[in-house]
């Protein structure tokens, strides 16, 4: 009985680490400067979509501005099933929101107006790892989540020349 236990306990203990280290290493983040060869463009673009929905620049001292919008969330409906006479048919539909739920149709957060540009640059930042990597989207029956757990730009605003690189920095995180 007490080799039993003992093997009980030793699986039960196997698993506990097996489950902590998979959690542990389920995020997975991604940093792109704005001198990025694969991705020309995304940090400057990403910082001035924050800006826009207005997310606050947080001064982190030293001439650097933090921005980061927490729990990105989008609801894309693909429309393919619908009749051909409906407006909507082919067409997705969007609707993003900031401090939200990784949940279909949430209303949790404040809803965020240029969806469809920052789904772009997530997909352009997914495409761009190996797999495994960082995932942005989770697709099946005409319907796709969309979800970042973070998307954290810096602006160094002590950089002037704005073709050099350095002054735009972005790092996004999923919530694998």
């Amino acid at each position: 009985m007490k080799v039993l236990l003992a093997s009980i306990r030793s699986m039960l203990a196997a698993s506990a680490c097996f489950i902590l280290a998979a959690s542990a290493a389920g995020a997975a983040s991604v940093t792109v400067p704005d001198n990025s060869t694969g991705l020309a463009g995304v940090a400057a673009a990403t910082t001035a979509l924050l800006l826009d929905a207005g997310v606050k620049p947080q001064n982190a001292g030293g001439g650097v501005f933090v921005l980061d919008a927490k729990n990105f969330h989008c609801d894309q409906n693909l429309n393919g099933a619908l009749d051909a006479s409906n407006v909507r048919a082919g067409l997705p539909a969007l609707k993003c929101r900031i401090n939200s739920q990784n949940k279909r149709g949430t209303s949790a957060g404040q809803p965020f107006g240029e969806g469809r540009a920052m789904t772009e640059l997530l997909q352009k930042v997914q495409g761009s790892n190996p797999p495994g990597r960082a995932a942005f989207s989770d697709c099946g029956m005409g319907y796709c989540g969309i979800f970042a757990k973070s998307i954290k730009c810096t602006i160094d605003t002590k950089i002037g020349n704005f073709s050099n690189g350095g002054r735009w920095s972005c790092v996004f995180t999923d919530g694998q």
